[in-house]
């Protein structure tokens, strides 16, 4: 069976040959019918998960699902062959990818697929949902704050942009100029446009908000943005990979520790499909197209789903 990955030196996508898999006894093979392209797919294009210790070995690429399963292990009773599931996988490398025909997982890491959703809808959810998650918990956002997204609102920031908002809070949208509709589309209360100029984005969120904000989660951009816009006392925290080696400089960074699993991934699934979450997808594209997904645009292209 073949997976999409990337190897040194021109971290080029390329496709390798990887065994087929088989359901552990707790486990779940699925036939990938979609999966989206996250931030981790073009680090790793980017050469940023390469591990010297084993410079030989592909990173696979993909770290999200949803598919119909094609397996079960004896010892799960409770999902059935023809299912349709989603998933999704940490954002670190070493392990399966999700670019390719099937994958064998956990049965606990799944979620049910929704009636009346689009696939490719529940393939833009994914790690990006789990990611803003994760970062809103970490947060402890819960009640009537100001919150500050830094970066873009396609992915990861959109769902931390409308999850923080169903918890009460009061959100600003530090983003690219090309998707501040979108912000405002999702629910945005204040929106300031990135530009080169950092210095006058900040001055223009704390002229809007008296001198700060009560938190800030930071997708990409300049990490110290994020830490520069709060209020005295305030938090930050990052879903672009910053470790709690930030939190030895930064008191105030509290790390986001992303741990996908089921319940998680169905929470948000059922929100989507009743309409009280929205999975933005900008594009769907062949799996045979994933090169040109990877290489297009970045942040700024949106959200691009891979289907069969």
């Amino acid at each position: 069976m073949k997976a999409v990955g990337v190897i040194g030196p021109d971290f080029e996508p390329r496709l390798f040959d990887i065994d087929e898999p088989t359901p552990a006894r707790d486990g779940i093979v699925v036939k990938v019918l979609a999966s989206s392209v996250n931030e981790f797919d073009r680090a790793a294009v980017r050469g940023h998960h390469h591990r010297h210790e084993d410079w030989q070995a592909p990173v696979l690429l993909g770290r999200d699902f949803v598919g119909r399963v094609a397996a079960v292990g004896e010892n799960v009773d409770y999902i059935d062959v023809g299912m349709y599931v989603a998933g999704a996988l940490a954002p670190q490398s070493g392990q399966a990818g999700t670019f390719t025909d099937e994958v064998a997982v956990a049965a606990e890491s799944l979620a049910p697929v929704p009636d009346g959703i689009d696939l490719a809808q529940v393939a833009g959810v994914g790690l990006a949902g789990v990611s803003a998650l994760d970062a809103v918990d970490a947060l402890g956002i819960t009640g009537l704050e100001i919150v500050m997204i830094q970066g873009p609102v396609s992915g990861a920031g959109g769902f931390a942009l409308q999850l923080a908002k169903a918890r009460g809070a009061v959100v600003a949208a530090l983003t690219l100029p090309g998707q501040t509709d979108l912000a405002w589309k999702l629910g945005a209360d204040v929106v300031v446009p990135a530009g080169a100029n950092h210095k006058q984005a900040l001055e223009r969120v704390r002229s809007l908000f008296g001198g700060g904000v009560d938190s800030a989660i930071h997708v990409a951009g300049d990490l110290s943005i994020a830490a520069a816009i709060l209020r005295p006392g305030g938090k930050f925290t990052s879903v672009s990979g910053a470790t709690a080696a930030v939190k030895h400089l930064r008191p105030e960074f509290v790390p986001t520790v992303v741990a996908p699993n089921g319940h998680k991934l169905a929470d948000l699934l059922f929100k989507v499909a009743a309409r009280r979450l929205h999975s933005h997808v900008s594009a769907t594209v062949s799996f045979d197209q994933v090169g040109d997904a990877l290489s297009s645009g970045g942040d700024d292209s949106g959200r691009v789903v891979l289907v069969r």
